[in-house]
């Protein structure tokens, strides 16, 4: 015991339960005292992690692990589970799971050896989504069958199962809270009126390669320096009215980063599970619908650019745990009749939480069965999955990437620890300033789906039909969001590199000089403004009461301050002078700044907060009740209103009665919507994102014609497409280039071309002779628009603006069509927001 406490502490993994007490192993229910599984009863996280405690404590074939704090301070835990002679050696087959993932530590013997004894390692990941909350309370009952049932337990000789409860403790908690209050209400099984995630809500199933949230981080490790599964499965719920379990195989398109051995085992496994349920007699199982193999940035889409068959089911949900009558005409989005991929329709019915774990336990037993048969495929394909990348990096273009400090030495860093977070090699040559990064390396495909633009075929590339068109997002390449600048490597790495296992403050390399380091003393310092890192230090001086003054514009734009001696720009020491120059702006003290924070659980508010407690720039969270109370004397409280994207419906009318109690209906109302027209017109600024800029299209009636992105199904793009129309504007998640007026103060920092994230966002029309003076437009062509990812009828916003400045009143508007923090990664328009922020109110004069 006390050594393999010891070798887990090594791994930085705490352990919570593995000691050893006689007598039965007790069912979840016994455990509890809840009827788990039962109509309007939910277990909460303590309970579980109660439960999961108390199972490692009864029986040997359980381990319980924590694998640290929350966001909010809960354990976030593991249960391991197979053998008692598999839990008794479970550091060894670990180690030797880190050398299948990597062959080239893996000798002929070795790997021989382990495709003949090695079990596969399973990783199943339970309710990331907290409303889908079925899954968090199967996980308790997969648990305990595993742990007693002779026949799983003989499959588990094979098996090492890992098993997550909850990815989102936090919002398990939440909803299930939320839920018992609601329950013999008219508002029993409604929505949370804020977010289920503190930042993120939904969207931490939005950041698998960013990872930026405090759970994302734990599993990542978790998964790619820690247990390199061959197989991850990702229990979700979708909407009530379509099939009741959705397994794979999956739609179109394929990253073509994506392994065919991949791409098979996931229908082999979807195929396995239909197989399987539809032999214990469940309906309305189905396949090939909605989900596609495109998008990188979910929980089951990471692993299959590690090597690893990511998989993922979507069960319908009930009201949480409520039940829910449906009859055919309820069921609409699915088929009239059978067909191939769905055989068995369901005939309508009564469904409840019990049922929706019926299915997902019948689904996740299946698996074991099928990972235990075919254990040694599974060893020996994840084995030569990790072989072929390393030879396609060593034979094939690019050989590699070239990463460059730039002028933005901050999101440098930041990409740099996206890719060793996901377990990327990388490292430095001699005598050279920038970082390299060798595709001959077991998780090339990861790389290279980072920093390589996606690319789909134009429209009229494909004359039997449209373009298939993807689930999700549809471009992400992270050096266009993040402004930096990656050049690939067209000759093989023959320098020595010497690896980098961990970031300085000062890293990369370059930062310091790209920072303005001098030797030079004095009371003020130069800050880049092309440095996301400057702008918490400008805000940081603010707030002290020392004046920033501006000099230049647009990439020459620097920020000059007084700072405390022994200030650092992240590692680096600042340039200091002895005077301050005479600059174009001076900012005389920090905007009082507030950011909306409706009752509809906003995910975009969520980002925008954490973006800037990020960086370090203070603001308030306002909600419906101040705005509405403000009494026309908003203006007095704040210099800057941050609205984060949404419609202006959701502004006005938020949620109804029906939905929510009365505390949280109705929205900002004609009351609210009055009282921000008049804080700008008192002077304020209004910053607004994405779809919110139809509040000053609608209630300030700022003289700007929106652009918006119609929905089109398919086959009517093809229609419109073969009589000879355009088709309609559409770009699902694309990074576009944008030219950027730099001498507008909005863009300091900025290079006058820019990408930005357009995910079916918002344009501009500004007419001759508005007042609206144009921040940054799309290209007049339509074919230098797109940058990565898809974008259909791009003419509709050809030369349209992209961002805008009003004046209204004696205060301004500042509209911005896309999110400039989009889910934080776009660290390239960071800086766009923050000037918009901090040069906002009367804080600001001309020289």
């Amino acid at each position: 015991m006390m050594r393999r406490t010891l070798l887990a502490l090594a791994a930085g993994i705490a352990v919570v339960s593995t000691a050893r007490a006689q007598g039965p192993v007790p069912t979840p229910s016994a455990q509890t005292k809840l009827n788990i599984g039962a109509d309007r009863v939910l277990a909460d996280w303590s309970q579980i992690t109660t439960y999961f405690n108390t199972l490692a404590r009864s029986s040997p074939v359980v381990r319980v692990d924590t694998l640290g704090p929350t966001t909010e301070k809960r354990p976030l835990i593991v249960a391991t589970i197979s053998t008692p002679e598999n839990v008794s050696r479970i550091e060894e087959i670990r180690t030797a799971q880190r050398l299948l993932a990597d062959p080239r530590l893996l000798s002929a013997g070795a790997e021989a050896r382990a495709i003949a004894s090695q079990p596969t390692v399973l990783m199943i990941s339970c309710n990331i989504h907290a409303s889908e909350i079925a899954s968090s309370q199967m996980a308790m009952e997969l648990a305990y069958r595993l742990a007693t049932n002779d026949t799983l337990q003989g499959y588990l000789k094979n098996v090492i199962v890992l098993l997550v409860p909850s990815m989102n403790p936090d919002g398990q908690d939440m909803v299930t809270q939320w839920y018992r209050q609601g329950v013999g209400t008219q508002w029993e099984g409604g929505p949370l009126p804020w977010l289920y995630h503190h930042y993120v809500g939904h969207d931490n199933n939005r950041d698998w390669y960013m990872v930026t949230q405090q759970e994302t981080r734990l599993v990542t490790d978790f998964l790619y320096r820690r247990w390199y599964p061959e197989i991850f499965y990702d229990v979700h719920q979708q909407g009530a009215n379509g099939m009741r379990l959705t397994v794979p195989p999956h739609i179109d398109p394929i990253d073509p980063n994506v392994d065919p051995i991949i791409v098979r085992g996931i229908t082999q496994i979807g195929t396995q599970m239909s197989w399987a349920l539809e032999s214990h007699g469940k309906t309305g199982v189905g396949d090939r619908t909605r989900y596609d193999l495109w998008w990188h940035g979910g929980a089951r889409s990471a692993p299959t650019r590690h090597n690893t068959i990511g998989l993922l089911t979507e069960a319908a949900s009930a009201k949480v745990a409520t039940p829910l009558t449906l009859g055919p005409a309820d069921l609409t989005e699915l088929p009239a009749r059978p067909t191939v991929n769905y055989p068995n329709p369901w005939p309508g019915g009564t469904w409840r939480l019990r049922d929706i774990m019926d299915y997902e336990l019948i689904a996740a037993e299946a698996l074991v069965k099928l990972a235990a048969e075919q254990r040694q495929d599974y060893v020996r394909n994840f084995v030569a999955l990790g072989r072929k990348s390393i030879a396609a990096g060593k034979n094939e273009k690019p050989y590699g990437y070239r990463i460059s400090a730039g002028r933005d030495p901050e999101a440098s860093r930041k990409l740099l620890e996206v890719l060793r977070l996901g377990g990327i090699e990388m490292g430095t040559i001699a005598g050279r300033p920038d970082v390299y990064v060798s595709l001959a390396q077991p998780y090339r495909a990861h790389v290279k789906d980072l920093l390589e633009p996606q690319r789909f075929p134009k429209i009229e590339q494909y004359p039997g039909g449209p373009v298939q068109r993807p689930y999700d997002v549809a471009g992400w390449t992270l050096p266009m969001q993040m402004g930096i600048a990656v050049t690939p490597i067209d000759t093989p790495i023959t320098a020595a590199l010497t690896q980098l296992t961990s970031l300085a403050p000062d890293f990369p390399p370059a930062a310091c000089a790209r920072a303005g380091v001098g030797t030079g003393a004095g009371r003020y310092v130069s800050l880049d403004a092309s440095d996301t890192r400057s702008y918490g230090l400008v805000a940081r001086a603010l707030s002290a009461g020392r004046a920033v003054t501006v000099t230049g514009t647009g990439d020459r734009a620097s920020f000059v301050t007084e700072l405390p001696p022994g200030s650092r720009v992240g590692g680096c020491a600042p340039r200091r002078a002895s005077a301050r120059p005479r600059g174009l702006t001076s900012i005389s003290r920090l905007p009082r700044i507030a950011l909306y924070k409706s009752w509809t659980a906003n995910i975009d508010e969520g980002w925008t907060r954490f973006v800037l407690e990020q960086q370090g720039i203070p603001f308030a969270s306002i909600g419906d009740t101040v705005v509405k109370g403000g009494g026309g004397k908003l203006r007095d409280l704040y210099d800057v209103i941050l609205v984060p994207d949404m419609s202006f419906r959701e502004i006005r009318d938020g949620m109804a009665a029906s939905q929510v109690p009365p505390r949280y209906s109705g929205g900002l109302g004609e009351v609210g919507v009055a009282e921000l027209a008049a804080f700008v017109r008192a002077g304020g600024s209004l910053v607004l994102l994405d779809r919110s800029s139809e509040l000053a299209t609608s209630a300030l009636g700022v003289g700007v014609t929106r652009i918006t992105v119609a929905p089109r199904l398919d086959d009517e793009v093809e229609e419109e497409r073969g009589k000879g129309k355009h088709v309609p504007l559409y770009a699902p998640g694309s990074i576009l280039r944008i030219l950027v007026d730099g001498t507008h103060p909005v863009a300091r920092g900025m290079s006058d071309t820019a990408a930005v994230y357009f995910t079916n966002s918002v344009t501009f029309d500004v007419p001759a002779g508005s007042p609206a003076r144009v921040i940054a437009r799309y290209p007049s062509r339509e074919d230098d628009i797109l940058l990565s990812g898809y974008l259909q009828g791009g003419d509709a916003i050809a030369g349209k603006a992209a961002a805008v400045e009003v004046p209204v009143g004696r205060g301004r508007v500042v509209m911005f069509g896309f999110r400039p923090q989009y889910r934080g990664q776009s660290y390239g328009t960071f800086k766009m927001l923050f000037n918009a922020l901090l040069g906002g109110g009367d804080s600001t004069t001309r020289r």
